[in-house]
Protein backbone atom coordinates (compact mmCIF):
# COMPACT_ATOMS: atom_id res chain seq x y z
CA UNK A 1 0.00 0.00 0.00
CA UNK A 2 2.92 2.52 0.93
CA UNK A 3 4.44 2.33 -3.05
CA UNK A 4 0.25 3.54 -4.25
CA UNK A 5 0.42 6.13 -1.54
CA UNK A 6 3.88 7.58 -2.51
CA UNK A 7 3.01 6.79 -5.97
CA UNK A 8 -0.17 8.92 -6.05
CA UNK A 9 1.62 12.03 -3.99
CA UNK A 10 4.73 12.04 -6.64
CA UNK A 11 2.09 11.73 -9.46
CA UNK A 12 -0.28 14.90 -8.36
CA UNK A 13 2.66 17.18 -7.91
CA UNK A 14 2.28 17.56 -11.83
CA UNK A 15 -1.19 18.21 -12.09
CA UNK A 16 -0.57 21.32 -10.35
CA UNK A 17 2.84 22.58 -11.06
CA UNK A 18 1.92 24.36 -14.07
CA UNK A 19 -0.91 26.51 -12.04
CA UNK A 20 1.65 27.24 -9.48
CA UNK A 21 4.20 28.50 -12.00
CA UNK A 22 1.26 30.37 -13.99
CA UNK A 23 1.55 34.00 -12.71
CA UNK A 24 5.42 33.36 -13.97
CA UNK A 25 4.93 32.71 -17.39
CA UNK A 26 2.11 35.53 -17.73
CA UNK A 27 5.05 37.53 -16.95
CA UNK A 28 7.68 35.47 -19.28
CA UNK A 29 5.87 35.60 -22.09
CA UNK A 30 3.97 38.56 -22.04
CA UNK A 31 0.10 36.40 -22.40
CA UNK A 32 -3.20 37.50 -21.42
CA UNK A 33 -5.15 35.55 -19.36
CA UNK A 34 -6.87 33.27 -22.31
CA UNK A 35 -3.35 32.46 -23.60
CA UNK A 36 -2.71 31.13 -20.03
CA UNK A 37 -5.26 29.17 -19.92
CA UNK A 38 -4.36 28.00 -22.98
CA UNK A 39 -1.06 26.46 -21.86
CA UNK A 40 -3.41 24.22 -19.20
CA UNK A 41 -5.36 23.30 -21.76
CA UNK A 42 -2.26 22.04 -23.80
CA UNK A 43 -1.26 20.13 -20.62
CA UNK A 44 -4.49 18.61 -19.92
CA UNK A 45 -5.64 17.58 -23.43
CA UNK A 46 -2.61 15.51 -24.24
CA UNK A 47 -3.41 14.04 -20.71
CA UNK A 48 -6.79 12.89 -21.66
CA UNK A 49 -6.45 11.66 -24.90
CA UNK A 50 -3.62 9.47 -23.33
CA UNK A 51 -5.81 8.98 -19.97
CA UNK A 52 -8.51 7.07 -22.15
CA UNK A 53 -5.64 4.81 -23.99
CA UNK A 54 -3.98 3.83 -20.81
CA UNK A 55 -7.33 2.79 -19.08
CA UNK A 56 -7.94 0.24 -21.34
CA UNK A 57 -4.19 -1.11 -21.83
CA UNK A 58 -4.12 -1.18 -18.19
CA UNK A 59 -6.32 -4.54 -18.64
CA UNK A 60 -4.23 -5.85 -21.31
CA UNK A 61 -0.46 -5.55 -20.06
CA UNK A 62 1.57 -5.09 -17.01
CA UNK A 63 0.58 -2.25 -14.86
CA UNK A 64 3.76 -2.37 -12.91
CA UNK A 65 5.67 -1.54 -16.58
CA UNK A 66 3.03 1.25 -17.22
CA UNK A 67 3.66 2.73 -14.27
CA UNK A 68 7.54 3.02 -13.85
CA UNK A 69 7.79 3.78 -17.44
CA UNK A 70 5.06 6.58 -17.10
CA UNK A 71 7.10 8.23 -14.27
CA UNK A 72 10.08 8.39 -16.38
CA UNK A 73 8.81 10.01 -18.95
CA UNK A 74 6.67 12.21 -16.52
CA UNK A 75 10.43 13.68 -14.76
CA UNK A 76 12.07 13.15 -17.82
CA UNK A 77 9.64 15.67 -19.77
CA UNK A 78 9.11 18.17 -16.60
CA UNK A 79 13.01 18.67 -15.90
CA UNK A 80 13.74 19.27 -19.39
CA UNK A 81 10.53 21.86 -19.48
CA UNK A 82 13.06 24.07 -17.09
CA UNK A 83 15.64 24.49 -20.09
CA UNK A 84 13.19 25.56 -22.85
CA UNK A 85 14.28 28.37 -24.73
CA UNK A 86 10.72 29.41 -25.90
CA UNK A 87 7.14 29.32 -25.38
CA UNK A 88 6.65 26.18 -28.59
CA UNK A 89 9.39 24.16 -26.79
CA UNK A 90 7.61 24.68 -23.34
CA UNK A 91 4.85 23.41 -24.63
CA UNK A 92 6.18 20.39 -26.35
CA UNK A 93 7.72 19.45 -23.19
CA UNK A 94 5.14 19.74 -20.87
CA UNK A 95 2.87 17.62 -23.38
CA UNK A 96 5.57 14.71 -23.06
CA UNK A 97 4.89 15.03 -19.66
CA UNK A 98 1.51 15.14 -19.85
CA UNK A 99 1.96 11.36 -21.39
CA UNK A 100 3.95 9.93 -18.44
CA UNK A 101 1.67 11.88 -16.07
CA UNK A 102 -1.55 10.17 -17.37
CA UNK A 103 -0.68 6.35 -16.80
CA UNK A 104 -0.88 6.49 -12.89
CA UNK A 105 -4.43 7.50 -12.49
CA UNK A 106 -6.18 4.93 -14.61
CA UNK A 107 -3.84 1.90 -13.53
CA UNK A 108 -3.98 2.74 -9.89
CA UNK A 109 -7.63 3.20 -9.61
CA UNK A 110 -8.79 0.47 -10.74
CA UNK A 111 -5.91 -1.56 -8.63
CA UNK A 112 -7.61 -0.37 -6.30
CA UNK A 113 -10.87 -1.25 -7.17
CA UNK A 114 -9.99 -4.58 -7.57
CA UNK A 115 -8.65 -5.44 -4.27
CA UNK A 116 -10.22 -3.69 -1.58
CA UNK A 117 -12.42 -5.84 -0.01
CA UNK A 118 -13.31 -4.28 2.81
CA UNK A 119 -13.67 0.07 3.70
CA UNK A 120 -12.92 0.65 0.42
CA UNK A 121 -14.25 4.19 1.06
CA UNK A 122 -11.49 4.81 3.90
CA UNK A 123 -8.83 3.36 1.53
CA UNK A 124 -9.29 5.72 -1.28
CA UNK A 125 -9.60 8.83 1.04
CA UNK A 126 -6.11 7.75 2.76
CA UNK A 127 -5.15 7.78 -1.00
CA UNK A 128 -6.63 10.66 -2.31
CA UNK A 129 -4.99 12.17 1.07
CA UNK A 130 -1.40 11.27 0.31
CA UNK A 131 -2.13 12.66 -2.85
CA UNK A 132 -3.29 16.12 -1.66
CA UNK A 133 -1.17 16.55 1.44
CA UNK A 134 1.87 15.99 -1.51
CA UNK A 135 0.44 19.22 -3.31
CA UNK A 136 -0.62 21.37 0.21
CA UNK A 137 3.73 20.59 0.52
CA UNK A 138 4.48 22.20 -2.80
CA UNK A 139 2.76 25.15 -2.50
CA UNK A 140 4.24 25.75 0.94
CA UNK A 141 8.13 24.45 -0.23
CA UNK A 142 7.98 26.10 -3.27
CA UNK A 143 6.14 29.29 -2.29
CA UNK A 144 9.19 29.39 0.33
CA UNK A 145 11.72 28.39 -2.29
CA UNK A 146 9.90 30.43 -5.59
CA UNK A 147 12.35 33.66 -5.31
CA UNK A 148 15.56 31.79 -4.31
CA UNK A 149 15.89 29.23 -6.91
CA UNK A 150 12.92 30.39 -9.54
CA UNK A 151 10.69 28.59 -11.98
CA UNK A 152 13.70 26.35 -13.29
CA UNK A 153 14.99 25.28 -9.95
CA UNK A 154 11.12 24.42 -9.07
CA UNK A 155 10.45 22.63 -12.05
CA UNK A 156 13.59 20.68 -11.63
CA UNK A 157 12.68 19.85 -7.68
CA UNK A 158 9.26 19.14 -8.40
CA UNK A 159 10.13 16.39 -11.35
CA UNK A 160 12.65 14.37 -8.73
CA UNK A 161 10.19 12.33 -6.08
CA UNK A 162 8.39 11.14 -10.19
CA UNK A 163 12.21 9.68 -10.74
CA UNK A 164 12.51 7.91 -7.73
CA UNK A 165 8.87 6.35 -7.83
CA UNK A 166 9.80 5.11 -11.20
CA UNK A 167 13.02 3.34 -9.93
CA UNK A 168 10.37 2.02 -7.28
CA UNK A 169 7.31 0.53 -9.47
CA UNK A 170 10.39 -0.70 -11.63
CA UNK A 171 12.85 -2.71 -9.44
CA UNK A 172 11.23 -2.84 -5.54
CA UNK A 173 7.35 -2.83 -5.49
CA UNK A 174 4.73 -5.60 -6.15
CA UNK A 175 1.81 -4.22 -8.05
CA UNK A 176 -1.13 -6.84 -8.63
CA UNK A 177 -2.00 -7.77 -12.52
CA UNK A 178 -5.41 -7.47 -13.73
CA UNK A 179 -6.94 -10.84 -12.95
CA UNK A 180 -9.29 -12.33 -16.48
CA UNK A 181 -12.44 -13.26 -15.77
CA UNK A 182 -15.05 -14.80 -17.74
CA UNK A 183 -17.89 -13.34 -15.72
CA UNK A 184 -16.18 -9.94 -16.49
CA UNK A 185 -17.26 -10.64 -20.48
CA UNK A 186 -21.00 -11.94 -19.37
CA UNK A 187 -21.09 -8.74 -17.01
CA UNK A 188 -20.42 -6.76 -19.78
CA UNK A 189 -23.00 -8.30 -22.73
CA UNK A 190 -25.82 -8.46 -20.04
CA UNK A 191 -25.56 -4.78 -19.12
CA UNK A 192 -28.93 -3.22 -20.31
CA UNK A 193 -29.42 0.04 -21.54
CA UNK A 194 -30.45 1.40 -18.68
CA UNK A 195 -27.08 0.74 -16.76
CA UNK A 196 -25.62 2.69 -19.24
CA UNK A 197 -27.65 5.39 -19.49
CA UNK A 198 -27.56 5.85 -15.49
CA UNK A 199 -23.59 5.41 -16.21
CA UNK A 200 -23.32 8.35 -18.61
CA UNK A 201 -25.41 10.36 -16.56
CA UNK A 202 -23.31 10.21 -13.47
CA UNK A 203 -20.40 10.85 -16.14
CA UNK A 204 -22.14 13.95 -17.24
CA UNK A 205 -22.56 15.43 -13.43
CA UNK A 206 -19.02 14.76 -12.80
CA UNK A 207 -18.18 16.74 -16.16
CA UNK A 208 -20.49 19.62 -15.06
CA UNK A 209 -18.78 19.73 -11.46
CA UNK A 210 -15.19 19.12 -12.80
CA UNK A 211 -15.60 22.25 -15.15
CA UNK A 212 -16.64 24.60 -12.16
CA UNK A 213 -14.26 23.35 -9.97
CA UNK A 214 -11.11 23.01 -11.89
CA UNK A 215 -11.53 26.40 -14.61
CA UNK A 216 -11.34 28.26 -10.73
CA UNK A 217 -8.54 25.47 -8.99
CA UNK A 218 -6.16 26.19 -12.18
CA UNK A 219 -6.15 29.97 -11.72
CA UNK A 220 -6.00 30.43 -8.13
CA UNK A 221 -2.65 31.39 -7.58
CA UNK A 222 -3.52 33.96 -10.18
CA UNK A 223 -6.80 34.97 -8.68
CA UNK A 224 -5.02 35.44 -5.39
CA UNK A 225 -2.03 37.84 -7.60
CA UNK A 226 -3.97 39.99 -10.04
CA UNK A 227 -7.82 40.33 -8.04
CA UNK A 228 -7.10 39.96 -4.52
CA UNK A 229 -3.59 41.91 -4.11
CA UNK A 230 -1.69 38.93 -3.14
CA UNK A 231 2.37 38.81 -3.60
CA UNK A 232 3.19 36.18 -5.99
CA UNK A 233 5.16 34.05 -3.03
CA UNK A 234 1.83 34.57 -0.51
CA UNK A 235 -0.21 33.59 -3.60
CA UNK A 236 1.58 30.26 -3.40
CA UNK A 237 0.85 30.02 0.13
CA UNK A 238 -2.78 31.30 -0.06
CA UNK A 239 -3.08 28.29 -2.91
CA UNK A 240 -1.69 25.68 -0.07
CA UNK A 241 -4.89 26.09 2.17
CA UNK A 242 -7.02 24.45 -0.68
CA UNK A 243 -4.89 21.57 -0.28
CA UNK A 244 -4.93 21.88 3.29
CA UNK A 245 -8.84 21.66 3.13
CA UNK A 246 -8.99 18.91 0.47
CA UNK A 247 -6.50 16.48 2.75
CA UNK A 248 -9.17 16.66 5.68
CA UNK A 249 -11.89 16.58 3.31
CA UNK A 250 -10.59 13.58 1.59
CA UNK A 251 -9.93 11.76 5.13
CA UNK A 252 -13.54 12.97 6.64
CA UNK A 253 -15.15 11.99 2.89
CA UNK A 254 -13.40 8.53 3.24
CA UNK A 255 -14.71 7.15 6.41
CA UNK A 256 -18.14 8.86 5.60
CA UNK A 257 -19.03 6.48 2.35
CA UNK A 258 -18.09 3.10 4.22
CA UNK A 259 -21.18 4.12 6.29
CA UNK A 260 -23.38 6.20 4.12
CA UNK A 261 -24.95 7.04 0.91
CA UNK A 262 -22.41 8.15 -1.74
CA UNK A 263 -24.94 9.92 -3.82
CA UNK A 264 -25.97 11.97 -0.62
CA UNK A 265 -21.91 12.93 0.33
CA UNK A 266 -21.69 13.73 -3.39
CA UNK A 267 -25.16 16.08 -3.69
CA UNK A 268 -23.83 17.87 -0.16
CA UNK A 269 -20.39 18.25 -1.07
CA UNK A 270 -21.02 19.81 -4.51
CA UNK A 271 -23.86 22.39 -3.05
CA UNK A 272 -21.44 23.16 -0.51
CA UNK A 273 -18.62 24.37 -3.52
CA UNK A 274 -20.98 27.19 -4.73
CA UNK A 275 -20.91 29.31 -1.66
CA UNK A 276 -16.96 28.77 -1.19
CA UNK A 277 -16.63 30.25 -4.43
CA UNK A 278 -18.62 33.05 -3.86
CA UNK A 279 -16.80 34.21 -1.49
CA UNK A 280 -13.98 35.36 -3.92
CA UNK A 281 -16.60 38.00 -5.41
CA UNK A 282 -17.11 39.52 -2.91
CA UNK A 283 -14.82 42.69 -1.32
CA UNK A 284 -13.29 40.90 2.12
CA UNK A 285 -10.57 40.99 5.06
CA UNK A 286 -7.67 38.98 2.91
CA UNK A 287 -8.14 36.48 6.06
CA UNK A 288 -11.84 35.23 4.80
CA UNK A 289 -10.77 33.80 1.62
CA UNK A 290 -8.09 31.83 3.47
CA UNK A 291 -11.23 30.15 4.93
CA UNK A 292 -13.44 30.17 1.70
CA UNK A 293 -10.58 28.80 -0.20
CA UNK A 294 -10.33 25.69 2.82
CA UNK A 295 -13.74 24.90 2.37
CA UNK A 296 -13.42 24.66 -1.47
CA UNK A 297 -10.76 22.30 -0.83
CA UNK A 298 -12.52 20.30 1.67
CA UNK A 299 -15.61 19.91 0.07
CA UNK A 300 -13.79 19.53 -3.26
CA UNK A 301 -11.98 16.70 -2.33
CA UNK A 302 -14.71 14.91 -0.59
CA UNK A 303 -16.45 14.94 -3.75
CA UNK A 304 -13.98 12.63 -5.28
CA UNK A 305 -13.78 9.93 -3.21
CA UNK A 306 -17.37 9.42 -3.36
CA UNK A 307 -17.22 9.81 -7.37
CA UNK A 308 -15.27 7.15 -7.51
CA UNK A 309 -16.79 4.76 -5.78
CA UNK A 310 -20.05 5.37 -7.80
CA UNK A 311 -18.09 5.03 -10.68
CA UNK A 312 -16.78 1.91 -9.75
CA UNK A 313 -19.86 0.24 -9.47
CA UNK A 314 -22.06 1.74 -11.57
CA UNK A 315 -19.55 1.39 -14.22
CA UNK A 316 -19.06 -2.37 -14.13
CA UNK A 317 -20.36 -3.35 -17.33
CA UNK A 318 -16.68 -2.03 -17.91
CA UNK A 319 -12.94 -3.42 -17.49
CA UNK A 320 -11.87 -1.78 -14.26
CA UNK A 321 -8.89 -0.29 -15.96
CA UNK A 322 -10.99 1.21 -19.03
CA UNK A 323 -13.83 2.61 -16.18
CA UNK A 324 -11.34 4.33 -15.10
CA UNK A 325 -9.57 5.64 -17.77
CA UNK A 326 -13.03 6.76 -19.59
CA UNK A 327 -12.81 8.44 -16.11
CA UNK A 328 -9.86 10.14 -16.10
CA UNK A 329 -9.98 10.94 -19.63
CA UNK A 330 -13.39 12.46 -19.14
CA UNK A 331 -12.52 14.48 -16.24
CA UNK A 332 -9.31 15.66 -17.74
CA UNK A 333 -10.65 16.78 -21.24
CA UNK A 334 -13.01 18.99 -19.07
CA UNK A 335 -9.92 20.44 -17.04
CA UNK A 336 -8.13 20.82 -20.24
CA UNK A 337 -11.63 23.11 -21.31
CA UNK A 338 -12.29 24.99 -18.32
CA UNK A 339 -9.20 27.14 -17.83
CA UNK A 340 -9.57 28.31 -21.05
CA UNK A 341 -12.87 29.33 -21.36
CA UNK A 342 -12.55 30.77 -17.36
CA UNK A 343 -9.70 32.46 -18.97
CA UNK A 344 -11.58 34.50 -21.81
CA UNK A 345 -14.19 34.93 -19.74
CA UNK A 346 -11.96 37.26 -17.53
CA UNK A 347 -10.84 38.99 -20.05
CA UNK A 348 -14.22 39.58 -21.94
CA UNK A 349 -16.59 39.90 -18.95
CA UNK A 350 -14.42 40.55 -16.05
CA UNK A 351 -13.54 38.43 -12.99
CA UNK A 352 -16.63 38.46 -10.99
CA UNK A 353 -18.95 37.65 -13.83
CA UNK A 354 -17.02 34.77 -15.22
CA UNK A 355 -17.08 33.47 -11.62
CA UNK A 356 -20.65 34.03 -11.49
CA UNK A 357 -20.82 31.85 -15.22
CA UNK A 358 -19.04 29.10 -13.70
CA UNK A 359 -21.52 28.70 -10.76
CA UNK A 360 -24.42 27.11 -13.11
CA UNK A 361 -22.27 23.73 -13.87
CA UNK A 362 -22.41 22.75 -10.70
CA UNK A 363 -26.16 23.42 -10.37
CA UNK A 364 -26.76 21.51 -13.09
CA UNK A 365 -24.32 18.79 -11.35
CA UNK A 366 -26.28 18.78 -8.28
CA UNK A 367 -29.30 18.15 -10.21
CA UNK A 368 -28.55 15.28 -12.39
CA UNK A 369 -27.05 13.99 -8.89
CA UNK A 370 -30.68 13.97 -7.52
CA UNK A 371 -32.06 12.00 -10.57
CA UNK A 372 -29.35 9.21 -10.24
CA UNK A 373 -30.09 9.22 -6.88
CA UNK A 374 -34.18 8.81 -7.27
CA UNK A 375 -33.75 6.17 -9.76
CA UNK A 376 -31.48 3.84 -7.77
CA UNK A 377 -33.50 4.15 -4.90
CA UNK A 378 -36.87 3.81 -6.97
CA UNK A 379 -34.69 0.04 -8.19
CA UNK A 380 -34.10 -1.00 -4.72
CA UNK A 381 -37.41 -0.95 -3.87
CA UNK A 382 -39.11 -2.69 -6.77
CA UNK A 383 -39.99 -6.44 -5.68
CA UNK A 384 -37.46 -8.87 -7.72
Amino acid sequence: MKSKLLGHSANDLFWFIIPLILPTLLIRYDLNFTQAGGILTTYLVVLAICSFAIGKLSDLFSRRTILSYGFFLASLGLSASAFAPSLSVFLILISITAVGVSTFHPVMYAVIDDHSTKNKGQQMGLYEGFGTGAILLMFLINGFLLNWIGVRGILILTALPALAMGLVYQFGSSIPEHKHNPQDESEKKSADKGSVFRFSILLLSVIFRVFSVTGVLNFLPTIFVSFLGYERSTASYATAFFFAGGLVGSLTAGKLADRFNSFMILIVGTLFIIPSLMFFSIDLPGWVYLVAVSFFGFFGSACIINQNLLIGSMGSHLGKGEVFGIMMGVMTITASLSPALFGLLIDTAGFRPALAIFLIPLVLSVFLLFLLNSQERTKKELPV
